[in-house]
């Protein structure tokens, strides 16, 4: 187990090389009506792999929703019970709203900001929030899914150069598609005083 995750992480940094070097040519060929081999689509697959596994310490809501994104559902609705997006200060401003509200985030430009961490998981969302007795209930809801011909480039900041890939979501988008992840509603459930 110890030898395939020290297999895994010293791989990693030639593994997003390889994708970074082909990602953009298997986007035009799916653009252009051709399907993807086996291999090619393994190595999609193993990228979001790498995502989920990266993602774990930083942006732990989106590896969550990337890992079940792996498994099929049959009612394709996931709930989560956890109240660490109340900290966001786009959620923070909703949370004396009552009703539902539209969170609608910049996850990129907002980077250095608190909000970014959630804003990876929960782009776009809704929000209600709900009196339940002496507390409040909050629940976000989000269609969990990768959109076609959406590309952003990403780096580590502080390992730039080793660590830097480009995010192609039509190319997850492709693999949703031949069945290979399955989109679900994520509904997210979290508690707090009045």
């Amino acid at each position: 187990m110890l030898i395939g995750l020290g297999i895994f992480i010293l791989s990693t940094p030639y593994n997003l090389k390889q994708y970074n070097r082909h990602a953009e040519a298997f986007q035009k060929q799916i653009n252009n009506g051709y399907h993807l081999n086996f291999k090619e689509k393994c190595g999609i697959y193993g990228t979001l792999l790498i995502i989920t596994v990266g993602d774990i310490i930083p942006f732990p809501e989106a590896s969550i929703q990337n890992f079940y994104l792996l498994f099929p559902k049959k009612s394709k609705t996931r709930i989560f019970y956890d109240d660490d997006y109340l900290a966001a200060p786009d959620i923070q401003r909703l949370l004396n709203t009552k009703g539902k509200q539209q969170v609608a985030w910049n996850k990129w430009g907002e980077r250095f900001n608190q909000n970014f961490r959630f804003a990876a998981a929960y782009d776009p969302c809704t929000l209600e929030v709900t009196d339940e007795g002496n507390q409040k209930k909050a629940t976000l809801v989000t269609y969990f899914h990768y959109r076609k011909n959406y590309t952003t480039h990403n780096a580590n900041h502080y390992l730039y150069g080793l660590f830097a890939f480009r995010i192609d979501e039509g190319l997850f988008w492709y693999l949703q598609h031949e069945g290979w992840l399955h989109p679900y509603t994520s509904v997210w459930i979290a508690k707090f005083d009045k």
